[in-house]
Order: C-alpha cells, then sequence, then structure tokens
C-alpha cells in the first residue's frame, strides 16, 4: 500500500464513507502514500463498503500461490 509505483498496474483504492470530511483526510492520507488521484475512487455512502471489504478474502490465497512479491486486487474495466 505504501509503494503503489512499483506495481505494473498501481492498484484503484475505493473508498466508501457518509462524512465528507473523513473522506477527505482519506484520500489526502492516500496521496501521501503515493496514490495519484485517478487512483483513488469514491464509491459512495458506507453501504459500498461491504462489497469492497470482501475483496479481501483473495487475498491470503495469492501469497500462497506466487511467494511473498509485491501483489494487488484489482478490478477491471
Amino acid at each position: 500500500m505504501t509503494a503503489p509505483e512499483i506495481l505494473t498496474t498501481p492498484p484503484t483504492v475505493r473508498v466508501s464513507g457518509d462524512d465528507e470530511l473523513a473522506e477527505k483526510t482519506v484520500t489526502d492520507l492516500l496521496g501521501d502514500l503515493g496514490r495519484q488521484p485517478a487512483w483513488i475512487e469514491d464509491l459512495g455512502d458506507v453501504t459500498t463498503a461491504r462489497a469492497t471489504e470482501a475483496m479481501i478474502l483473495v487475498v491470503p490465497h495469492v501469497p500462497r500461490r506466487h511467494g511473498f512479491e509485491p501483489f494487488a486486487v484489482s478490478l477491471a474495466r
């Protein structure tokens, strides 16, 4: 998460929430970590978070199969 530029395709971070100030704070922190604005997508209110949280379920299987090398879970449009 702290070096998105090392990946071939930097992953998009999805942000969900009901508090505009909190979302701006998170977006600013992501920018401080090197995320470009194009890599941050606001999905809307907090009810959208449930779907993106479910994406974490695939994460443990990737290092088991490929070893501990940088990777990201991404959605293609």
